[in-house]
Order: structure tokens, then C-alpha cells, then sequence
């Protein structure tokens, strides 16, 4: 897949850019460029990894797309963004991208209604407002530079999204020592402890409410095992049923995450996101199964997803020390209590 950098001396254009609704977690804004393309703050360690991403990961993290330089107008008592990007640069994204802009034309005309989707905006607004008046970002008029990534929900109707955070402990090399023991505290008073991770944002489409039910991430804080476990039964049910076949597939796609995993050593991750998503409009997966399929995936397998978001945090075993390669802290044993807990949920369920 090409990565295409924006930046440089080129004649621009001016994209519109708008909050992404579908943002559940995070603490610094996220907004979509296209529907295909979102974009995320620049951190130099992130851009690193996706440059140099080991084989094998290419199915377990978003797409890299670029560069580009986000603007922010806050006259009048309104936020507006657009981009800046080399001229003619959006048409190549998205030509570029063909699978997902078809994935994208066979529900165009199904989007969820603007009232659902308002439902949706509490937290990306949250972290928008954030990233302004407590980061002061945009301050005088100056552009950001933000990453562009694959929109991971693209290709669904009513996409469930959870974004998890791994890891047993946290490495933030950037970081005050203050900042340093804060993270540590919060690891060691949530199950990120004692599973490898907890819950930091959840939406859900109920089909019987047809409408989303939310969480943030000081709702995941709070919770310990048994609440995480109830909170999965949550998110996988969908208003009418619990959705085994897609616990399933879930479950199926975290082991080969983490054999991928296994087979890569140019990075040590000690924390990053993972985020679980599936189609929940049941009308909408029950046409899907009808639709065949050129890989012959089933239903389950083509409406879900588990992708690692996040990597501001990754380290080249190059630069690690021999403390770090030998630690066995990491994502691994937070994937590992994650494929327990939901195989647990599979056989205690009715």
C-alpha cells in the first residue's frame, strides 16, 4: 500500500475537515478528512512505525496515508477546520484506495440519520474542545500537523467500535517523571494490572432502540474484572441477541494477531490500542450474508475488524535496552486475557 506525504513546496488546495463522530477514546481530537481518511496529531515515534512497519502487521493496523497540515478557524464562536494538502492530492487518496471506496458505495445510500449520528459527537467534541483550550493547539493561527490514517469504520452502517488500551505498563520516554508515576498509578488501579487492559471508550448500536449507547474512558477506569466482563456482554449484544458469531470472529482474529505478533521484532510495544469493531444494524449484516463472497469469508468474519491504533508509544528493539528486550511487559499478555475472557463469554452464555 503507497504512503503519500503532503508536504513540501506545492501549489495547496483546502480540504474540508470536520470532528470524527465515531471517535470513542483518545485524548487528542480526531477528524475526517474523506470518508475513507481520518487524521490524528503528528508524533514523530508513530510516523516512525508506520514507515517501518514489520511484515505481517499490515492486517492488524490502519493504512498510512501522509501528512497534511491542519488549520483551525474559531471566529464567530464556531471551530471550523480544512487541510492544506498538495494540489489534486485528495483525488490520488482516493483513487488509490479502491477497496475501501467500493466498501464505501454499497452503503452510501443506507448512512445512519443525522439525529443518530448527533448522539455520537459527546466525545469527539470533548476532545476537540480539549486539544484547543487545554493543549493550545492552533494558538495565533498556526497549522498542525496531523497524520492521515484509514477510517477503520468505513465500511460500516451502524459501526460498534471499542477501543481498548494495552498493555501492563506504560514506557513514554517524552514524559515528565510527574506525568511518568501518574500513568503508572492509573495502570496499577484498573484492570490494566491484572488483565493487560481496560476499556476506554465503547458505542453500540441497539437495534431495538435503534440508537447508540456510549461510555467514555472514565467509565472504563472504574470498572474491575467482573464489570469488564458485563461490559463485554453489553457491547456484543445488540438489542435483540448477544452476537456469538461475532465473538467468535473476534475472537478467531485476536490469534492471528497475535502470532503476527510473534513474528515481528523490529518493535517492543509497551502499550498501544486496540479497537473491536462489527456492523450493528442486523438488517444491514442479515443483506450482507446474502452478497457472496470472493474470499468466501462468512458474515461474521467480513462485518468485523480488530485493528492496534496508537504507536506514539513503540520502540525500535534497536533502541531498547536490555532491561526493555527482556521485559516481559507488553501487549501480548493483554490480547491473551482478552481471547480468555470472551471464549469464557462464548461458553457461559446462552
Amino acid at each position: 500500500m503507497p504512503q503519500i506525504e503532503v508536504m513540501g513546496e506545492t501549489e495547496l488546495e483546502r480540504v474540508a475537515v470536520t470532528p470524527f463522530v465515531h471517535q470513542v477514546g483518545g485524548h487528542t481530537c480526531v477528524l475526517q478528512v474523506t470518508p475513507n481518511v481520518v487524521c490524528k496529531p503528528y508524533q514523530e515515534n508513530e510516523v516512525l512505525f508506520y514507515t517501518k512497519l514489520p511484515e505481517g502487521l499490515e492486517d492488524f493496523v490502519p493504512f498510512y496515508r501522509g501528512v497534511i497540515n491542519i488549520k483551525c478557524d474559531t471566529s464567530n464562536g464556531c471551530i471550523k477546520f480544512h487541510g492544506e494538502v498538495p494540489k489534486g492530492i485528495m483525488e490520488v487518496i482516493q483513487n488509490s484506495y479502491g477497496g475501501i471506496t467500493n466498501g464505501i458505495s454499497l452503503i452510501e445510500n443506507n448512512m445512519p440519520g443525522s439525529e443518530t449520528k448527533e448522539g455520537l459527537r459527546t466525545w469527539s467534541d470533548q476532545c476537540v474542545r480539549r486539544q484547543i483550550d487545554r493543549y493550545g493547539y492552533w494558538s495565533e493561527g498556526r497549522s498542525q500537523k496531523f497524520i492521515m490514517l484509514e477510517n477503520l469504520v468505513a465500511p460500516y452502517r451502524f459501526p460498534c467500535v471499542m477501543d481498548l488500551k494495552m498493555g501492563t505498563s506504560h514506557r513514554s520516554p517524552d514524559a515528565s517523571e510527574a506525568k511518568k508515576r501518574l500513568l503508572e498509578e492509573r495502570w496499577l488501579a484498573s484492570t490494566s494490572a491484572s488483565l493487560g487492559f481496560r476499556m476506554c471508550g465503547i458505542q453500540v448500536y441497539k437495534n431495538d432502540s435503534k440508537s447508540y449507547v456510549s461510555h467514555d474512558k472514565y467509565f472504563g477506569r472504574g470498572l474491575d474484572q467482573n464489570g469488564v466482563k458485563d461490559e463485554m456482554l453489553n457491547f456484543f449484544h445488540d438489542g435483540l441477541s448477544l452476537r456469538k458469531d461475532v465473538i467468535a470472529s473476534i475472537v478467531t482474529k485476536l490469534r492471528q494477531m497475535l502470532t503476527a505478533l510473534d513474528k515481528q521484532s523490529t518493535f517492543k510495544l509497551f502499550s498501544c490500542s486496540l479497537l473491536i469493531l462489527y456492523e450493528g444494524d442486523a438488517n444491514f449484516a442479515i443483506t450482507s450474508r446474502e452478497v457472496p463472497s470472493v474470499s468466501s469469508l462468512d458474515l461474521s468474519s467480513s462485518t468485523t475488524d480488530v485493528r492496534l491504533i496508537d504507536f506514539a508509544n513503540a520502540i525500535e528493539t534497536s533502541s531498547c535496552s536490555k532491561e526493555d528486550l527482556t521485559s516481559k511487559a507488553g501487549i501480548r499478555f493483554g490480547i491473551k486475557s482478552l481471547v480468555e475472557l470472551l471464549e469464557d463469554v462464548l461458553k457461559t452464555s446462552p
